[in-house]
């Protein structure tokens, strides 16, 4: 085996910052001692930020297997030399031998090819259709173009990409393998398996030229959910979304093979908060905020989202519930995933922490003091009585949402807020509860569920969706639970008429109106704020929303 040393990376960082649950020790063990399939850039790296302090000598010694070499304080990254052919494509070179005595050696140059056309369509998919910048030039190279050498790796090995260089913007390689036909890759053809980890680790590439600090759960989470936006039809994430959606009670920035199936959390951005520009322009804010010494990930995504009038919170706690309902009807809107059948082939909806079964005149209450932030707790709920259900914020900001399941076909009726009643008059299928962690001003976060007798509602009116409208139609969902005639206005703010609506309802059911932006004349109204009106027989509620036309 023989490298060369061509250049290097040197981070200096605060050990403690990155990988909060993943050590040095940890990565070690998992590219050396793992029988699982690695994805090793994220070990690899992680012994490159923080050094190999934490092992032992002999341990120190075997990180010469996958390319490194401890030098003082420095980690120097190396190259092979013993690959004696290339091949270039528009941008990239390709390193690899046919030498067949070498354990590198692969099989023929037509593997070679196939595996250029792959990177070439993934060059043309991250940087002409998402938008991205291409990784940094390696100063040190003759050639402008991005290297990836085909050599044997470790069984357990997908690929290999290196950051390098020093400062928050770091240039690289990449080390694929000279096959994909071993048995532990047997789930996926040789193409998809070159396919799926090309555009991951091209991300990778990427990612490191935006801000080489960044913590790895972002950067795994988003190289992972690429691969399916790219190779929609291979789904190699379906392997790692279980470990996501089974433990909802471990934070969503935990770093090691959890953070792989976080890739659902970008998959649910894709899909109802702005779509993969969303994705770039986190990465985007991630470069602007680029410090060696801070966690910038929720900072850089929140103001992306905040472009799309959410934030990281809101998409956080829209994606638990979506989570549970795991519907890709129509119906469920903004908590439906297109996927939703394919996932329910390998996930269930996310373990319960407890089950309530409330009776009239019981008092039920749990006191909890596990979570930490962005973990969340899911609780079932069962009940022939209305019930009120309170969190009260023992230490720290959290969010409750409660999700019902009518009897009636797809449909569910989502409420959010400290204070919530449910009435099972309506006819319900089942009921989830969601308490979870937010704000980041807190070590520990603990709070207490109540429920207590509630009260049987004459109709709820739900908070329109989606509120900015953004040029899309305007959702008004209400339930009537007693019979009686149903009045629904939207008016301006001066009072003016924009448009009305009369029903009568005999029987307990959930109503979805929707409302295009247009008056009761058939024209488009102006931007502003609106209030919408409803009245029953005995009550009035009331909801504002701010109507925004679609802009060019």
């Amino acid at each position: 085996m023989i490298w060369t040393n061509r250049s290097f990376l040197f981070i200096s960082i605060c050990s403690g910052l990155y990988g909060r649950e993943l050590s040095v020790k940890d990565s070690y063990d998992a590219l050396f001692h793992s029988s699982d399939i690695v994805h090793a850039t994220l070990h690899l790296n992680n012994i490159i930020r923080q050094g190999a302090n934490g092992l032992t000598d002999f341990e120190k010694s075997r990180l010469s297997e996958i390319g490194l070499s401890v030098r003082g304080d420095q980690i120097i990254a190396l190259k092979r030399t013993n690959l004696d052919q290339t091949y270039d494509t528009d941008h990239f070179r390709f390193y690899y031998t046919l030498d067949a005595s070498s354990t590198d050696a692969v099989e023929n140059e037509d593997y070679v090819i196939a595996m250029g056309d792959v990177f070439e369509e993934v060059w043309i998919f991250h940087l002409d259709s998402m938008g991205f910048d291409p990784p940094p030039p390696n100063p040190n190279n003759e050639h402008d173009l991005y290297e990836i050498y085909i050599e044997y790796l470790s069984p357990q090995y997908f690929a290999l990409t290196y950051g390098e260089g020093s400062g928050s913007s770091c240039y690289g390689f990449i080390k694929m393998r000279n096959s994909y036909t071993a048995s532990q890759f047997n789930n996926h053809t040789e193409l998809e398996n070159i396919q799926v980890t090309a555009v991951h680790e091209f991300f990778h590439a990427i990612q490191f030229g935006y801000n080489c600090y960044e913590r790895f759960w972002f950067m795994e989470a988003s190289a992972t959910w690429s691969e399916d936006e790219l190779y929609d039809d291979v789904n190699d994430f379906y392997r790692y979304i279980p470990n996501f959606f089974s433990n909802p009670d471990k934070a969503i920035n935990s770093e090691g093979t959890f953070m792989y199936g976080t890739c659902i959390f970008f998959q649910y951005i894709d899909e109802h908060l702005g779509g993969p520009e969303t994705i770039r322009t986190c990465w985007e804010y991630s470069s602007e905020y680029a410090t060696p010494v801070n966690d910038i990930s929720f900072k850089a995504i929140d103001a992306a989202l905040q472009e799309n009038n959410s934030s990281f919170e809101n998409a956080y706690n829209q994606m638990r519930v979506a989570n549970q309902i795991l519907s890709s009807s129509e119906n469920a809107r903004m908590y439906s995933y297109e996927e939703a059948d394919g996932y329910l082939t390998v996930v269930s909806p996310p373990p319960k922490e407890d089950y309530f079964f409330f009776e009239k005149g019981d008092i039920e209450s749990i006191d909890n003091f596990s979570l930490q932030l962005y973990e969340s707790h899911y609780y079932s709920l069962a009940t022939e009585t209305p019930v009120s259900i309170s969190l009260s914020e023992v230490k720290g900001e959290f969010s409750l949402t409660s999700i019902v399941k009518t009897s009636a076909t797809d449909q569910w009726i989502v409420i959010s807020g400290n204070d919530l009643n449910i009435d099972p008059k309506i006819g319900i299928e089942w009921i989830t509860l969601i308490v979870s962690a937010l704000g980041e001003d807190e070590n520990d976060w603990d709070y207490t569920l109540r429920l207590v007798d509630g009260y049987s509602e004459d109709f709820t009116f739900y908070s329109p969706y989606p509120n900015p409208s953004m040029g899309n139609i305007v959702n008004f969902k209400f339930q009537v639970i007693t019979e009686q005639t149903i009045e629904f206005r939207i008016v301006d703010i001066l009072g003016h008429e924009i448009l009305n609506f009369s029903n009568h309802y005999s029987e307990p059911e959930v109503v979805t109106l929707e409302w295009n932006g247009k008056n009761k004349n058939g024209q488009r109204v102006g931007n502003g704020t609106y209030l919408c009106i409803m009245e029953g027989d005995s009550n009035q509620r009331v909801h504002k929303i701010t109507y925004l036309k679609k802009s060019n």
